[in-house]
């Protein structure tokens, strides 16, 4: 970084076993990782699926200089080499806990950061959907443990803050960071019920927190149960504390999402999503306030609005200023972050 801009002097792409480019195209339909999602050029014609297809959203380099990677189609975690080729894939039900296929789709792994000790942890974006019945009712998204020497997982009980959304599915993680075995850095953030974004890091320490992978109430998988009091006595949750306020402070951006703590253990950095620095512009001579996801696409070609045939200008146009930017914070703790 010279005069406050960086500059990229390598870049290292993705490639399967078998040295082939892995792409961001999505899983077809009926594969685990499967989103039930097309891909499309900006003119909506279709494009191909990649089984291999991965959207990556966080990043760790373990001890030996491999890359961790998480991604939120699966959810997945990939360890890839130093050249970028695949060392091993886990996914729900071959190497991670099945019940993570219950994601909501696109709200898989979006962090992923290895402690001191070389295990892997994973946050969910989101709360479970499981069977479509959870994701108004679940009070907590799960954090995953993995023990790369010997595959064993543990999966914890992420509380979110349920009281400050419309719904707990409102709720999503934006990155999360080891600063010890069992201390993270984690980032909550979401549109809560008054309508303004919430971007808050929280000190989630998971020492005396329960492993939940197979805890059940009344046969059910704990996302299922409407009582707080009864969950808080079936197990024991991470402790939280507000470490920053990023909105608070100034933050405008819709999405943090990538956090590290340096090695001064005093300096925290925190970077946005800016989606490309593009969105999806629609008008509609016959409608007013539309989105492209208030419209169905046929095989046709055609569109239609609530079933009724619809021709909407569709153009990709930049985003706001504040959200196109790529804004890198710097922030300085009082003092030193004990482990």
């Amino acid at each position: 970084m010279k005069n406050g801009k960086a500059k990229v002097i390598e870049t290292i792409g993705l490639k399967d076993e078998q040295g082939k480019a892995i792409t961001g195209l999505p899983i077809m339909p009926g594969l685990v990782g499967s989103t039930n999602e097309v891909a499309l050029t900006e003119n909506l014609k279709l494009l191909s699926y990649d089984n291999n297809g991965l959207d990556p959203e966080g990043i760790a380099l373990d001890s030996k200089g491999n890359f961790w990677i998480c991604d939120e189609y699966g959810p997945f975690i990939a360890q890839f080499d130093k050249t970028g080729k695949l060392i091993k894939k886990y996914a729900p039900g071959n190497g991670l806990p099945n019940i993570l296929k219950y994601r909501i789709p696109n709200r898989g792994f979006e962090g992923i950061t290895i402690a001191p000790n070389g295990k892997i942890y994973a946050a969910l974006q989101s709360v479970l959907d499981i069977e479509g019945k959870t994701a108004k009712t679940a009070k907590f998204t799960r954090i995953l443990e993995l023990d790369p020497e010997s595959g064993r997982t543990k999966m914890y009980a992420y509380p979110i803050d349920q009281d400050n959304y419309k719904s707990p599915k409102d709720a999503k993680i934006g990155d999360i960071f080891a600063i010890s075995n069992n201390k993270f850095l984690l980032i909550e953030q979401g549109k809560g019920k008054d309508n303004n974004m919430r971007n808050i890091i929280y000190l989630v320490d998971i020492k005396e927190a329960t492993d939940i992978s197979n805890i059940r109430v009344e046969g059910k998988e704990l996302e299922f149960v409407a009582d707080k009091d009864q969950l808080y006595k079936t197990i024991k949750f991470p402790t939280k504390k507000i470490v920053f306020d990023l909105r608070a402070n100034g933050w405008k951006a819709e999405k943090a999402e990538g956090i590290v703590m340096c090695p001064d253990k005093k300096t925290i950095m925190v970077i946005n999503d800016n989606d490309f620095g593009i969105t999806i512009n629609v008008k509609d001579s016959e409608r007013k306030d539309v989105k492209i996801a208030d419209y169905t696409l046929y095989a046709d070609g055609s569109l239609k609005y609530k079933e009724k045939l619809a021709e909407p200008t569709i153009s990709i146009v930049p985003n706001s200023e504040e959200e196109r930017n790529t804004y890198l914070w710097v922030i300085k703790l009082p003092e030193i972050m004990k482990k």
